[in-house]
């Protein structure tokens, strides 16, 4: 059962969402803060849910290769911060499902698809 759906721009790689070396405080970068930016009218809802399903589907501005996991963090961060879901653990997320849906270079997007287990 479909319980959430939006769709987010794409996010920022994992590798470029802080700042900050081995012995600073880490921050969050330029890039990162932009990627919120555009989050911000993203209509969201608090689920109640314990035991969860969530895919992304991603669909790319171009062909470039890239690392379809390293573009998850930000979206499940988002998904937690929002209050959409209580927490990006295991415990409560109980399977994940990656989808590269191709290129769409008019609107590159995440749609992001949560479902009760």
């Amino acid at each position: 059962m479909l319980l959430f759906s939006c769709t987010l721009p794409i996010p920022p790689s994992v590798n470029s969402l802080f700042g900050g070396g081995s012995n600073q405080k880490r921050f969050p970068s330029k890039k990162y803060k932009e990627w919120l930016l555009l989050c911000e009218n993203v209509k969201t809802y608090q689920l109640h849910a314990d035991c969860i399903s969530v895919r992304y589907t991603f669909y790319w501005p171009d062909n470039r290769a890239r690392d379809l996991t390293n573009h998850v963090k930000a979206a499940e961060d988002f998904l937690v911060k929002r209050g959409v879901i209580k927490d990006d653990c295991w415990q409560i997320v109980k399977r994940v499902e990656l989808i590269s849906g191709g290129i769409d270079k008019q609107r590159p997007r995440v749609e992001i698809d949560i479902f009760k287990v």
